[in-house]
């Protein structure tokens, strides 16, 4: 109970020096990633249901989703809970409920009774973000570091190689996300979303053959340096209320 306390507390901080900062420049929707090591899968979907179904959790301002980490390598983390805030005000809000709300502090103990622990958080914000990813189940995410000087031109890059791939590739939902805060062990997130594992391989058969694909590893293959590939599906979403 003592980490995840301390875990919430961190994100209490993260929300707040990053409402600050974007004051000026709202800069939303905000991505929110909570990697969980999860014992009980079901006692976590249902400490979820609870806490989405009170009075605290219809007044919740993000849309929300449960995935399970099918495959992510040596990464202790099971599951990760992702939330999509609009604005800087709804990650205040959401930061004022979880330190105040009764409904939230018994999610939270329930959770730490039913063995989660925390693993990872970090947050940021998704310059390409093409079609809807709500409307997918199953992701491909892929974790990598690209340094400062290099990360206009490889995101230009990349823009430019799926919207060639796209002429050719039925494509469904896919981006690239850069890490505002808790951004110790990459800097952005590639992502490639489909309705099913056998769609999501055929997406991605097709996109790694493409010749468009080759040319970009040749110009910027060498700007990144990839930190971890998962696939990862979802379990359960909870919708803004």
């Amino acid at each position: 109970m003592k980490n995840l306390i301390a875990f919430v507390a961190a994100t209490a901080m993260l929300f707040s020096l990053n409402s600050a900062i974007a004051d000026d420049h709202d800069g939303g929707p905000f991505y929110a990633f909570y990697h969980l090591q999860v014992a009980d899968p079901a006692a976590l979907v249902s400490a979820m249901d609870t806490f989405w179904a009170s009075d605290c959790g219809k007044q919740y301002p993000a849309d929300v989703a449960l995935l399970q980490e099918v495959f992510n390598g040596s990464s202790p983390s099971t599951h990760f809970i992702i939330n999509t805030f609009q604005t800087s005000e709804d990650q205040e809000k959401a930061t004022q409920l979880m330190r105040s709300c009764p409904d939230a502090v018994a999610f939270l103990q329930s959770l730490a009774a039913s063995g989660t622990v925390p693993i990872s958080q970090y947050m940021g914000t998704a310059p390409i973000d093409e079609s809807n990813w709500t409307e997918d189940t199953v992701f491909s995410k892929i974790d990598i570091v690209v340094e400062p000087q290099n990360q206009p031109r490889y995101a230009a890059a990349y823009a430019k190689m799926m919207m060639k791939i796209s002429r050719d590739v039925e494509l469904r939902s896919y981006g690239l996300g850069g890490v505002r805060f808790g951004r110790d062990r990459f800097t952005h997130w590639v992502w490639m979303g489909a309705r099913s594992i056998p769609e999501l391989n055929a997406i991605t058969r097709r996109l790694t053959a493409h010749p468009v694909f080759m040319e970009f590893n040749q110009d910027v293959g060498r700007m990144r340096d990839v930190k971890n590939t998962s696939q990862n599906v979802i379990l359960k979403s909870y919708a803004r209320q």
